[in-house]
Formats: C-alpha cells, sequence, structure tokens
C-alpha cells in the first residue's frame, strides 16, 4: 500500500504546481504505519512538490496507539501536529462506541503527546450520546479543556442508514437519538469553550486564539488539495475526483498503470452551492462579492426575502459583504444554506 501511494504521489505531481501547506494523514487508522513507512511517503513528496517551510503535517490517531515510541518515531519522521480520536473520557460510551481503548488511555494520550513535545494536539469528542448523561458530557467538555491541548473537533452523533447502531435503534435495543439534548450539550459547550477564551471558527471546530488546523481550514475555503490512496478525494480547478473504494482494487490498478478514479466537472451552480455551504460552516463568512464577481449570483438581491427573515431571527448577518451564521443559527446551518443555494 505505501509503494501503490508513493507511485501515485508521483504520478500526480504535475496537478500541484503552488507550494504545499499541509499534509494530512487520515481516514482509517494511519497511526497503524511505521516510522519507515511514514518517512517513506513524506520522503516522496519533499521529492516532487515544494513545501512550505512552516508546513503542517498532521496525523490522525487512536488513543491506544499514542505510546511514547511511536510518539517519539511520528515526531521523527516529520509530523508536527496529531489529532487523537478520544470521542468521549466515560468507559461505558467508549464500549457504546466499539472503540478499541479505554478512558485512561484516552488521558494518557493526550499526557504523552504533550511530554513528546507536540505542542499542536487536536482531540475529537461527540455529542448527543442518548446514553451518555448530560452530567457525563460536562466531566468530558471540563477534563478536555484541562488537557494540554489547543483545539478540539466536536461532532454530534449521527446514525448512517445500514450501520448497527441504526439497527439497535430500529428495534429498541438502544434509545434514539433527540435533536433537542444535542442542542443542549451544544450550547453548553460552546459556552464553556467562550469562557476558556477559545474561539468556534467552524461549526464543529474549536481552538484556542489563532490555532486553526491549517488543512481542514484550507478545505472548507476551498484551496486545492490532492488526496491519495483508496475512497481518497482531490478537488482544483472546478473538478472533483475520487479514487477506487477497494484496496484490492487500488493496489491492482495502480501496478497495472490503469485508471483508478472517477471525476467529475462541477458545475456553476455546484461552485456557488459549494461556496455557500462552506462559507457558512466558518467563521470567515461566504464572499458575497466574489459570488456576484465570479459567478454572476447576486445572493442579497436573488433572495431577498428569506435573507431578511434569517436576519430577523438572528440567525445571519451580513457585514462588509460576507453573510455569517449566528450563534444562534449555526444548529439551522444546513437548512439556511439550502435555502439560498443556486438552483438550475
Amino acid at each position: 500500500m505505501v509503494d501503490a501511494i508513493c507511485k501515485e504521489l508521483l504520478d500526480r505531481k504535475a496537478e500541484i504546481t503552488e507550494e504545499i501547506e499541509t499534509i494530512y494523514f487520515g481516514g482509517g487508522t494511519p497511526s497503524v504505519l511505521n516510522v519507515a513507512e511514514l518517512q517513506d511517503i513524506i520522503s516522496q513528496i519533499q521529492k516532487h512538490y515544494s513545501l512550505s517551510d512552516s508546513i503542517e503535517v498532521t496525523l490522525e490517531a487512536n488513543p491506544d496507539d499514542c505510546s511514547m515510541i511511536n510518539l517519539d518515531m511520528w515526531k521523527s519522521a516529520g509530523v508536527n501536529r496529531l489529532s487523537i480520536g478520544v470521542q468521549s473520557f466515560r468507559q461505558e460510551d467508549l464500549e457504546w462506541m466499539n472503540r478499541s481503548h479505554n478512558s485512561l488511555q484516552a488521558v494518557e494520550a493526550i499526557e504523552n503527546a504533550h511530554k513528546a513535545g507536540f505542542e499542536a494536539i487536536n482531540l475529537d469528542l461527540i455529542y448527543g450520546i442518548p446514553s451518555m448523561p448530560t452530567a457525563t458530557w460536562h466531566q468530558n467538555v471540563a477534563l478536555a479543556l484541562d488537557l494540554p491541548i489547543d483545539h478540539i473537533s466536536a461532532y454530534s452523533l449521527t446514525v448512517e442508514p445500514g450501520t448497527a447502531l441504526n439497527h439497535f435503534i430500529n428495534n429498541k435495543k438502544y434509545p434514539a437519538l433527540k435533536d433537542e439534548k444535542a442542542a443542549e450539550e451544544l450550547e453548553y459547550f460552546q459556552q464553556a469553550i467562550e469562557d476558556k477564551g477559545w474561539e468556534q471558527y467552524e461549526i464543529s471546530n474549536y481552538c484556542k486564539p489563532n490555532a486553526y488546523a491549517v488543512h481542514n481550514t484550507n478545505y472548507w475555503r476551498q484551496k486545492p488539495y490532492i488526496g491519495v490512496g483508496p475512497s481518497a478525494h482531490s478537488y482544483g480547478n472546478g473538478t472533483r475526483r475520487w479514487n477506487i473504494a477497494n484496496n484490492a482494487k487500488y493496489l491492482k490498478a495502480i501496478g497495472e498503470g490503469q485508471p483508478f478514479w472517477e471525476q467529475e466537472e462541477l458545475t456553476v451552480s455546484d461552485q456557488v452551492n459549494e461556496r455557500i455551504m462552506l462559507g457558512l460552516r466558518t467563521k470567515w463568512g461566504v464572499d458575497l462579492v466574489e459570488l456576484q464577481t465570479v459567478y454572476g449570483y447576486a445572493l442579497l438581491e436573488i433572495y431577498k426575502e428569506e435573507i431578511n427573515a434569517f436576519l430577523s431571527s438572528k440567525h445571519v448577518k451580513v457585514t462588509e459583504g460576507r453573510l455569517y451564521l449566528t450563534k444562534a443559527g449555526i444548529m439551522l446551518g444546513d437548512h439556511i444554506a439550502s435555502e439560498l443555494f443556486m438552483v438550475e
């Protein structure tokens, strides 16, 4: 797999001519790679791409992989940011989510990462878990904010069709999700973050002042990127591309020099709607001037009635040519975005 990824990196070097600002090892469990494998991939990127002097190199890691030995190896390979999938510090929740780590490992992983010299550390938390008492969520938040981290990604639990969780809920083995519970827990988290002096810069992402995840920020602001490996997605020049999801088929196609991806050309409405959807998720909002000058989409005129209604309900605000969600509008972000989409 590492050899195939390195070959794909070589074959696609002409696609990115500007300076690379971020490398992100994510999807699946990249923390199972050993230091030599990580270095092979990073060396291939260094050899064939132009890298920023301040490049951010992120590795997604499971807490049970964060031993001091692994952490030191990752750091020596060039990783300078960790995203640790904690999810919850309560043992019952981890067992319910079928996580491989325990509550003690969740805390130790972050403390070990700090001892190893990592300054940029993100942890993932999940709220809206039906079986989690509200008091436990409050404890999770307090514990997370006392740890040596600078970033938290907080996600509401969702149930996908066809999953075991969906099956158990439908058969009354697990309680159903409650939007009210998720909303209350999110509101509590937002206030705790604000009291701590952190900021919410994207619907699910929070950080100490200016400690933004560069990789994800570039994604939300629609900078071009290439995704390498099975299932990876790429974006640039009005085109989206995605690789074969099946590992064996990916390896076979790479080995035989056959196409291993599909792609689509984005229409003007696709590009406009992505600008709206992604922009509203962030503190930087939607650039209304760009929509009009680049795409000919006068959003404030076309949806004057809808915008005025959202302004009156204090779910959005318009300032200096940009449209933003308010704190009250965040829970309705997807609905608000869909109401403002370009329709062909």
